[in-house]
């Protein structure tokens, strides 16, 4: 099974959501082998994993794969060897506006399509413009891949009434593109969880001694698994 998280811009939380939907309790308790495989040639996940090693941290199932290539060929071997030893492979793919290489690969390899997008003109004229086209096209070309796209509303207030981002979302999509049933909140602690090579869990755990931290940070534990969750009921 093959994930990906994609948007053709950067910053909209695609490598958060990648590292910790891995190691999410969820994934875990229900892959015996987990890839997180990052196509940015810019390598940001290979230096955190590379933190991560250096620190000894415990990496369970998952291992980290990094393809910096940019022929197709080489991705698509690439991809395949790694699915050919593990039973999840999570794709952490490059914002992309113009070539949009990795995108299509993502796209038309994966059986499951999350895009992060925030509520804003911007986000969906970059939706609207850049990756809908695609979309639109590979689900003409390839009928099957209709129920494989996702939006999942990011960057939410956390006070927002969830139900009601996800009903603007699902009133402006196409029908072959749908909405999570969860949002992806704006919280300060996905800017620095991932010091010393450390997933949202591990930084949550490492506050233990300060009661108040520790509990906001857990919000966003909580925010992982009930995305995750709902990434896999779709599979079902």
């Amino acid at each position: 099974m093959i994930v990906s998280f994609v948007q053709t811009k950067g910053g909209t939380g695609k490598s958060t959501l990648s590292i910790n939907t891995a190691f999410s309790k969820f994934v875990l308790d229900r892959f015996r082998s987990i890839a997180l495989v990052e196509l940015d040639p810019q390598g940001t996940l290979q230096s955190w994993w590379q933190e991560r090693v250096a620190e000894g941290r415990d990496s369970y199932h998952v291992s980290f794969h990094h393809i910096s290539s940019t022929q197709k060929e080489v991705i698509q071997q690439g991809i395949s060897a790694i699915a050919s030893h593990n039973d999840l492979l999570i794709l952490d793919v490059p914002g992309e506006s113009t070539s949009k290489l990795h995108t299509k690969f993502a796209c038309a390899f994966s059986d499951i399509v999350v895009i992060p997008m925030r509520t804003s003109t911007n986000d969906e004229s970059a939706f609207k413009n850049n990756l809908l086209p695609l979309i639109k096209e590979l689900v003409k070309l390839t009928p099957e891949k209709i129920g494989s796209f996702f939006i999942l509303p990011s960057f939410t207030n956390p006070q927002a009434n969830k139900e009601k981002i996800i009903d603007y979302f699902n009133e402006i999509l196409p029908n072959y593109i749908r909405c999570l049933p969860v949002v992806y909140p704006s919280r300060s602690v996905y800017e620095n969880f991932n010091r010393d090579g450390m997933h949202i869990r591990e930084y949550a755990d490492s506050l233990s001694s300060n009661k108040r931290a520790y509990a906001q940070t857990y919000k966003a534990v909580d925010d992982i698994e009930l995305i995750a969750d709902a990434i896999f009921k779709n599979m079902e």
